[in-house]
């Protein structure tokens, strides 16, 4: 049994253009609130599968937190499919994990997926300040206004720009990426003094 790390979130979410904003804004907010973000980029395909590693690697976190807000048309069933697999977690020791829903609209997910009804999503909007707003709804900022948030996600937005160049990288969805946008965002919070400077 893998015993699950306390700060450890698994992030799901659409890895595309348009909302590569949305997710710089998510890794980075949930490392300025003093989490751990991880994702399916952290697994590497090794011509076996990877399923059993993205289910080993989400039973490795306390939560995860899952945007359905692209999963119309055109279908994107990862979405949805890795929802499932942490609710499974969840089902499995209800106290041991959390499980929070982002959306862009209000009660879309009761229509969409109608066994998960009765929980609310928090509603981003589509926007980099929702997103910034509803990590704050759903974890305790140990210091920051949500003004001083915002400004931190836009400077890492500016940053995570900076490395898709020195990359030569038209996305930031590789692993290494992913690896260099939480090093940029843990010096911001040092920054911002939402992390300890020690």
């Amino acid at each position: 049994m893998i015993t699950p790390d306390p700060k450890g979130v698994f992030i799901n979410v659409p890895f595309d253009d348009r909302y590569e904003p949305m997710f710089i804004t998510l890794v980075g907010t949930l490392v300025f609130l003093r989490q751990e973000p991880h994702c399916v980029l952290e697994v590497r395909e090794r011509g076996d599968g990877r399923l059993a590693r993205i289910f080993a690697l989400m039973q490795s976190c306390r939560m995860s937190i899952h945007d359905i807000s692209r999963a119309g048309v055109p279908a994107r069933f990862n979405m949805p499919f890795e929802l499932g697999l942490a609710c499974a977690i969840k089902l499995a020791d209800p106290a041991a994990y959390e499980v929070f829903l982002l959306d862009a609209k209000p009660f879309r997910v009761d229509r969409n997926l109608s066994d998960y009804k009765g929980r609310d999503p928090l509603i981003h909007g589509g926007s980099c300040d929702g997103m910034v707003a509803c990590l704050l709804d759903a974890f305790e900022p140990a210091a920051g206004t949500p003004a001083d948030f915002r400004r931190a996600a836009r400077v890492l937005r500016k940053s995570a720009g900076l490395m898709k160049q020195q990359m030569k990288s038209p996305s930031l969805f590789r692993p290494s990426l992913f690896r260099a946008l939480i090093v940029v965002a843990m010096q911001i919070a040092r920054d911002h003094e939402f992390l300890d400077v020690r």
